[in-house]
């Protein structure tokens, strides 16, 4: 019977769908995420009845694969003709500009590949049928051989063991998720420039010696994916980062180093992770605050927020609930109290935040 639907959903994506259906879908998905859409949803966005719905797809995530599927091969249409370019060094610029200026319309075809399977946020790619699977491999070759055409020209080798096409997504991730705003016009192709170099020559970590206010050492708790969005804020800080930027990063690797490591869904809810929204006290006059731990991205969008590339930003992450701790050095430093964890994105079920 299993085999019958996979076989039947596979007849399905493969009719002529009309485009309209595709361009509702692709806006409730991008509006609501894959988790809260419902067929309901997208029935009703795209004006016909959830029947008919079922009639052209087998289930949510079908249709997703077909939505994803029409995006891959924008991609590539997009991005092919940068093979035929004339200087390798410019097809890499075009490459990585493109995929800044698209980021947010194409990260529908990109987000399965990229999430977690353990988050459970997105379909997982290999349910989403084999075209959208085969489009994201082109895409990975593409960019495997656009890099080793500008490789060569240079007469540089590639790391190995190392694939061009995933250090360049973990560098659009994190800079557009955890680091920037989204981006004006007239600073893209400085950033996209910045981009090329850094993933051509390679990251260099800066040396900023001894700091009298490094935070104390401790063993945090951290989630996993916390752990891995924060190593990629990390490298977009040493590309980016002014030189107090880079201090706290040297700062927030330290802390790193010694993270317990658990699982997203296993995080203890006493915790506090990234976008954890809790209460603060001074323990000797009771005065209190509330702050969200955030990434610098967010940091300005609210006045509680308080970015994890500060000292009392990176003295929050991984502290329980009771714990007691001062930021910065010497006997006057502020003491502090979580007294209260309003919000933790794991104990409510928002693994993706």
């Amino acid at each position: 019977m299993t085999g019958n639907r996979s076989i039947l959903g596979a007849r399905k994506r493969r009719q002529p769908v009309d485009s309209a259906i595709l361009d509702a879908a692709e806006l409730v998905f991008g509006r609501k995420g894959y988790q809260q859409t419902t067929m309901e949803m997208l029935a009703r966005e795209a004006g016909i009845s959830v029947g008919t719905l079922y009639n052209l797809f087998e289930s949510k995530e079908d249709l997703y694969g077909r939505v994803a599927q029409r995006i891959g091969e924008f991609v590539m249409r997009r991005l092919e003709p940068l093979l035929r370019a004339g200087d390798p060094e410019e097809a890499v610029l075009d490459l990585i500009r493109l995929r800044l200026c698209n980021y947010s319309n194409d990260r529908l075809f990109f987000q399965p590949f990229c999430f977690p399977s353990y988050l459970g946020v997105q379909p997982e790619p290999e349910r989403l049928g084999p075209e959208v699977n085969h489009l994201h491999e082109k895409y990975i070759d593409l960019v495997e051989r656009i890099f080793a055409r500008c490789f060569a020209k240079l007469g540089q080798k590639g790391t190995p063991g190392i694939k061009m096409s995933v250090c360049l997504e973990g560098m659009l991730t994190a800079f557009t998720s955890y680091w920037s705003e989204p981006l004006q016009s007239d600073n893209l192709a400085k950033v996209a420039r910045h981009m090329r170099t850094v993933l051509l020559r390679g990251i260099i970590p800066a040396d900023h010696g001894d700091e009298d206010a490094v935070a104390e050492s401790r063993a945090i708790y951290i989630s996993r994916y916390d752990l891995e969005r924060l190593r990629e804020l990390l490298e977009v800080v040493r590309a980016f980062g002014t030189n107090e930027n880079q201090k706290y990063a040297d700062m927030l690797d330290e802390e790193l180093k010694q993270a317990r490591i658990t699982n997203p869904r296993e995080v203890p809810p006493d915790v506090v992770t990234m976008n954890s929204k809790v209460r603060v006290k001074n323990p000797n006059t009771g005065a209190d605050r509330v702050h969200t731990l955030v990434f610098p991205r967010n940091a300005d969008l609210a006045p509680e927020n308080v970015s994890i590339l500060n000292l009392f930003g990176m003295a929050l992450l991984g502290r329980r609930l009771g714990d007691v701790f001062t930021v910065g050095p010497g006997p006057d430093a502020p003491m502090y109290e979580i007294a209260q964890i309003l919000y933790q994105p794991e104990a409510s079920g928002d693994y993706h935040l």
